[in-house]
């Protein structure tokens, strides 16, 4: 590994070159980054949102406890050489490994694999969609150097306009002026969004209307969207009944929602649509009825 760069002046570029790609290839020799999308599995699990998949290849304190434990594996140590799941934002992601994949997707005409979510700097709100184009830290985006731990982004859809951008400049300052632009965000505040899930969007969802009565197919299976548009799926279940005379806890149901059996949770914390005393959130709603809006239902 070049060291020669120790002996530079501190100001210079070369000493700012030397110093970077030091961390790089340090970087590549602690771990090796294999995804971020949701479906991606580990054994049998599914990775699920804001999670990562690393290959461990060397460890500082091998008595730390990994985040997801299996029968076999403990501690950090016990998982050299073998793959494990890790908090997306707890990986500090090699950029050469990340912009490899991503400039592939970028000069492709299919960039479903590339699709990606904004999450605010300031919090974990989705503020808008777009590409995931390079994470080349050598690369420039408005005369600015992206930089280590950044990526370039292409926005091509707004759910929060008035959320500020990271890096503003003279002629952008919120996310609502970046739309069909490229702009630089910070890595561990992007999530993927899976090719399946891409498709899903694309196509038009099974339409739900409201009826005087269950229709049917009452018992159709059906995904639940997040309700704060976001575009997650927060659970699975079955469609009961469309009636807006229907009651579901002690509430009329009402138009343009539909009564909904919730089976599986997807993610667990996610808000209920009408909460109430005793439920609210999907991890309360399993095996129980909720009403849930037409429009955040995607029928199977």
């Amino acid at each position: 590994m070049d060291k020669t760069w120790v002996w530079l002046p501190r100001a210079s570029l070369e000493y700012g070159e030397g110093a970077s790609n030091f961390v790089y290839a340090s970087a590549r020799r602690l771990g090796e980054f294999c995804s971020i999308e949701q479906t991606y599995k580990i054994g049998r699990i599914q990775l699920g949102p804001n999670e990562a998949a690393v290959i461990v290849k060397s460890v500082f304190k091998e008595e730390a406890y990994v985040w997801r434990p299996t029968p076999t594996i403990f501690t950090l140590g016990q998982a050299v050489g073998d793959k494990i799941a890790w908090p997306a934002d707890k990986v500090v992601v090699d950029n050469d490994d990340l912009s490899t994949t991503a400039n592939k997707t970028a000069s492709s005409t299919d960039t479903s694999s590339n699709r990606v979510r904004i999450i605010d700097w300031t919090s974990d709100e989705v503020i808008a969609e777009g590409i995931l184009c390079s994470t080349d830290p050598k690369e420039m985006v408005n005369n600015t150097q992206l930089g280590p731990n950044a990526a370039i982004v292409k926005v091509d859809m707004i759910i929060k306009g008035d959320a500020f951008l990271w890096r503003p400049s003279a002629d952008m300052s919120f996310i609502s002026d970046a739309l069909n632009e490229n702009i630089i965000w910070q890595i561990q505040k992007i999530q993927f969004i899976s090719p399946r899930e891409v498709s899903a969007n694309r196509s038009s969802p099974t339409s739900i209307s409201n009826t005087s009565a269950s229709s049917k197919g009452g018992k159709q299976m059906c995904i639940l969207l997040d309700i704060h548009n976001s575009g997650q799926r927060v659970a699975e279940g079955r469609v009961c009944s469309t009636n807006p005379a229907d009651v579901v806890h002690f509430v009329p149901l009402g138009l343009n929602a539909s009564k909904v059996w919730v089976e599986v949770s997807k993610i667990a914390d996610a808000k209920v649509w009408r909460p109430n005393s005793e439920i609210q959130f999907i991890s309360d709603a399993i095996g129980t009825t909720v009403a849930w809006p037409n429009d955040r239902l995607i029928l199977l």
